[in-house]
């Protein structure tokens, strides 16, 4: 099971219908936060969802609609009697920060929180997924996530019979290695196996547009991509870092991903009688699965 649930859509201030940035991610039984913005909590208890289980908080950058709901949350955990560590990754000087908030006001803390600092194409592993960090072009030191299922690897026994090769040692290395030789012969992994993709899903957190993005967002299966302006404001989009509409899109149509979900979606589109539907529709002209990111919603990826 790969889920991920919006907690919040909004950018900057929170609207009637849309939090600031959230994202909660369950995979199997682990359960973790990308960006905590102001209401997280009440967004994780509208879900019912078991915040206390989360291990992990991934934050994209310090500007405060995407870490301002850390505070509360780290104090509920501990009302709940969380005794498990907290692990939390960011960008540049997020020790720093975390020091900072952890320690405010009078409150007792029993359970340990870890800090850890990534920068570009760094990656950390979880057993049977990595999540690896890109830099991306905000106005403050800023990342992205990229969440990757490990391939999975399901040996056929007919075929390992056609080379003579038995379960064992030998079929530790192929896994391994990647291939074997047997009587002056390599044999590869692919020879004697079915080899299945694993999962991707990328967060791009708030960025404006520039290539690399393409590479990161390659072949994601879930594609969620900053889009705080329609085309029209495409140029103020890009000299305050964000992205539009039709940007989102194009990244999505050259990385060739599976779906492509708008978010950070600017306040202008609930206050002054333009509709946020004009985000989907924009994008939908050059990258048909684009889809309206909405507070709750949740989508499986199979």
């Amino acid at each position: 099971m790969l889920t991920l649930i919006f907690l919040g859509t909004s950018s900057a201030v929170p609207t009637k219908d849309r939090n600031l940035p959230g994202i909660f991610v369950r995979y199997k039984e682990d359960r973790m936060l990308f960006d905590c913005g102001e209401g997280t909590q009440r967004q994780l208890m509208a879900k019912k969802l078991k915040f206390v289980k989360i291990s992990k908080i991934f934050i994209t950058h310090w500007h405060a609609d995407h870490f301002a709901g850390l505070m509360g949350l780290i104090q509920t955990m501990e009302l709940e009697g969380r005794r498990d560590p907290l692990y939390i990754y960011g960008p540049i000087h997020t020790k720093k920060f975390v020091e900072r908030f952890i320690n405010v006001g009078y409150f007792a803390r029993r359970f340990e929180v870890f800090v850890k600092e990534m920068k570009n194409d760094d990656s950390v592993e979880f057993g049977e997924y990595t999540i690896s960090a890109f830099e991306v072009k905000h106005r403050i030191p800023a990342l992205g996530f990229v969440f990757k299922e490990n391939a999975r690897v399901n040996i056929d026994l007919k075929k390992l019979g056609k080379y003579s090769i038995k379960q064992g040692p030998l079929v530790g290395k192929l896994k391994k290695y990647g291939f074997v030789e047997k009587n002056g012969k390599a044999i590869k992994l692919e020879d004697v196996s079915k080899i299945t993709k694993g999962r991707k899903l990328v967060y791009t957190g708030d960025t404006r547009y520039f290539k690399a993005l393409e590479k990161y967002a390659k072949d994601a299966d879930v594609f969620v991509c900053d889009c705080t302006f329609d085309n029209e404001y495409a140029k103020k989009a890009h000299i305050y870092g964000h992205c539009c509409a039709g940007k989102a899109a194009e990244i999505a149509k050259e990385a060739n991903v599976g779906k492509l979900y708008l978010t950070h979606i600017s306040r202008r589109y609930q206050e002054k009688g333009t509709s946020p539907n004009i985000l989907q529709e924009q994008a939908r002209q050059i990258f048909k699965k684009s889809y309206l990111a909405k507070d709750l919603l949740e989508v499986d990826i199979k």
